[in-house]
């Protein structure tokens, strides 16, 4: 009996908490957003030789969201294009899709 009311009254504390780690709406949250987890999957937080598309975004890449950019390894099973967005996510494009080209020129320092 003690047990389950510890487990609910941790229960009620973390939905109470995680209820005021909202995001605010803004261009990149509402961007990715759209995504599903199918598309930007990297699983690393830096930059290493492994780090590997699994899927490309869909959509073009809104290059004023992002701020680096670094392309997949060869040992990756297909080529990729990894922008680290504003927030610190990641993306993963495909070289010849649309604008990543043109973001990866307008990133170049």
């Amino acid at each position: 009996m003690k047990v389950s009311v510890a487990v609910l009254s941790c229960l009620m504390l973390v939905a109470a908490l995680g209820s005021q780690a909202q995001v605010t709406n803004d261009a990149e949250t509402e961007f990715m957003s759209k995504l599903s987890l199918k598309y930007p999957v990297v699983l690393s937080g830096f930059h290493l030789a492994t780090d590997c598309c699994i899927s490309y975004i869909s959509q073009s890449i809104p290059c004023s969201l992002m701020e680096s950019y670094f392309e997949t390894s060869s040992e990756c099973s297909k080529p990729g294009v990894i922008f680290l967005t504003k927030k610190g996510r990641q993306v993963c494009a495909k070289p010849s899709g649309p604008g990543v080209q043109n973001c990866m020129k307008k990133l170049k320092p």
